[in-house]
C-alpha cells in the first residue's frame, strides 16, 4: 500500500479484518519510498495487490503507476487506485496507465469499512 495518510492505512486494515480478509500489508508513506523499493516488491512471490493513492508526496501516484506497469515482474500485478479524487481526468489517466480499478475513498467510517468487501472480491477474482 502506498498511502501518505496513516489514518487511511489503519482504516483499510480494519476494513480487511472486519470482512475476514487474510493479509500482510507493506506500507510506503510516499511515492519515492515505494519507487525505491520496486525491485524488492517485484520479487515478493506473495504479492497479490498494490493499493495506490494518487496524491502522494515526492512521486505522485500516476508516475508510480507508470513505473509499476513498466516493470516486467509487476506488469500483471493488480493495482487498485484508492484516492480521494473523483476527477474524471484522474480516472481516465489511471485506466490508460493500467490500473485495474479506481476506488474513491468513502466519506464515512461505515462506507470505508465496506471497502473490505470490495477488496476481498477483487482478490478473489484475481485468484480465480
Amino acid at each position: 500500500m502506498v498511502e501518505d495518510n496513516p489514518a487511511d492505512v489503519f482504516l483499510l486494515k480494519e476494513a480487511l479484518r472486519t470482512h475476514g480478509v487474510q493479509f500482510h500489508l507493506d506500507w510506503f508513506a510516499d511515492g519515492e519510498q515505494a519507487a525505491a523499493h520496486i525491485e524488492r516488491i517485484a520479487e515478493n512471490p506473495n504479492l497479490q495487490l498494490i493499493l495506490l493513492d494518487l496524491n502522494l508526496p515526492k512521486v505522485d501516484g500516476k508516475e508510480l503507476l507508470a513505473r509499476i506497469r513498466s516493470h516486467p515482474m509487476l506488469s500483471g500485478t493488480p493495482v487498485a487506485i484508492l484516492t480521494s479524487s473523483d476527477s474524471p481526468q484522474d480516472r481516465a489517466d489511471t485506466a490508460r496507465l493500467g490500473a485495474n480499478c479506481y476506488i474513491q475513498k468513502p466519506p464515512s467510517l461505515d462506507e470505508f469499512l465496506h471497502l473490505g468487501v470490495t477488496l476481498r472480491e477483487l482478490l478473489s477474482r484475481q485468484a480465480a
